[in-house]
């Protein structure tokens, strides 16, 4: 990544805070209108929080969709599974993503990990998440990154392998590997890949 301000942008999970970033970076030093890869991180943006004010995550929506799929058992009467995955493939801007140009590939990455660090950062935070039983104790550290390390493989490598939809699915896989490695380096193993 070539500036500061995107590393910041990648790192926030604010979305308020990201939105800011964005659009006081959406010009170069010249002043002249947003690159092309600007212009490919609002229409992510677009695609994740939609046209205004964040309300909700649609990506962290279509994680948990995958983790739904993933644990939902391996038949698929209908193709509904397959059906609901496609749709997900679209809502991420996963579809034809092997075509892009290797730095919207990049740019999709880090967008995905992002998805992925809010995705953690709200289980860790959910209290239920690091309970043990009723309430009455909280998981360790080592507990609490064993659990998410099940999530994060249900959604990125359970769901697609279950599918038969690993190439389609092999940027999500490398974005959960990027954030579980930022969050839990060194525990790579608890993952099932």
């Amino acid at each position: 990544m070539e500036n500061s301000w995107i590393e910041e942008f990648y790192k926030e999970t604010d979305a308020d805070k990201r939105l800011e970033l964005l659009e006081n970076n959406s010009t170069d030093m010249d002043g002249d209108s947003a690159g092309s890869s600007t212009v490919f991180r609002q229409r992510l943006w677009t695609a994740r929080y939609g046209k205004r004010k964040p309300k909700n995550d649609a990506f962290v929506g279509c994680l948990m969709e995958l983790k739904y799929i993933s644990e939902g058992g391996s038949v698929d009467i209908g193709g509904q599974k397959k059906k609901q995955a496609v749709e997900i493939i679209s809502k991420l801007c996963l579809f034809d993503a092997d075509k892009r140009s290797a730095e919207e590939q990049e740019i999709l990455l880090y967008e995905l990990k992002n998805a992925f660090l809010k995705f953690i950062e709200v289980s860790r935070g959910g209290r239920g998440f690091t309970s043990i039983a009723f309430g009455m104790g909280q998981l360790s550290d080592e507990g609490v990154a064993k659990k998410i390390a099940d999530q994060i493989s249900s959604i990125a490598f359970d769901a697609p392998h279950m599918l038969h939809m690993d190439k389609e699915f092999a940027i999500l896989q490398s974005a959960a590997l990027a954030a579980f490695r930022q969050e839990y380096p060194n525990r790579e193993h608890f993952l099932r890949k």
